[in-house]
């Protein structure tokens, strides 16, 4: 993998400071539930990050990295699961990791990737878009991490409890490539009453 890292995100990476990270990935056609979106989109999002120490210089051992994967949100009319986590890069207090994850508003860092680059740079105009749909998920679902949303099939919630139909069996893993297909721009709106998504940029491509 290629990367290109802006000063800001690269400052924050070896300063070891709690980063909160938004990024698409596309999907094949196939299962859409939670069982298998989930840890499809926890594997790439460790590969990608891991890559992107790498990148600068800090694979070393003995540094301690943790991922809290905190919404997984697919969109209803394009291949593609918008996600976002924190990542920690020192031992930390459990206290100050879980404070950071639970706040609403935190700077937003976009992994964006552009042929065979991924860009990755703080993005400003992202904060009031997915601190927004931390706020919504966090007064309809009271359940664990990751939230998750799917614009094709809107969740139900019973008691601030995420309720999904059960998974068909036999659905094809999400992470075979499919041809086409444009990107969204920020998080969809997956309020029980279905909005439409925001149009993306034609000049961003998907993270593989």
């Amino acid at each position: 993998m290629e990367f290109q890292i802006d000063k800001e995100t690269r400052a924050a990476l070896e300063a070891n400071l709690n980063i909160r990270f938004f990024f698409r990935l596309k999907m094949k056609p196939g299962s859409r539930h939670s069982s298998d979106i989930i840890p499809w989109a926890q594997t790439k999002a460790d590969k990608v990050t891991k890559a992107m120490l790498e990148a600068i210089g800090r694979q070393a051992p003995n540094l301690n990295v943790d991922m809290q994967l905190n919404i997984v949100s697919l969109l209803r009319n394009r291949p593609y699961a918008l996600l976002c986590y924190d990542l920690f890069l020192d031992e930390g207090d459990e206290q100050v990791r879980g404070d950071f994850s639970q706040a609403v508003r935190q700077p937003i860092y976009e992994v964006i990737k552009r042929g065979k680059t991924f860009h990755v740079l703080r993005s400003k105009k992202m904060d009031a878009i997915v601190a927004g749909e931390y706020e919504m998920l966090q007064h309809y679902d009271e359940g664990p991490r990751p939230s998750f949303t799917d614009g094709l099939n809107p969740p139900l919630y019973d008691e601030r409890k995420r309720v999904e139909k059960p998974k068909d069996d036999g659905s094809p893993d999400p992470d075979e490539p499919e041809a086409g297909g444009a990107e969204e721009k920020g998080m969809p709106k997956d309020r029980p009453a279905e909005d439409e998504p925001r149009e993306q940029n034609p000049e961003r491509e998907e993270a593989r």
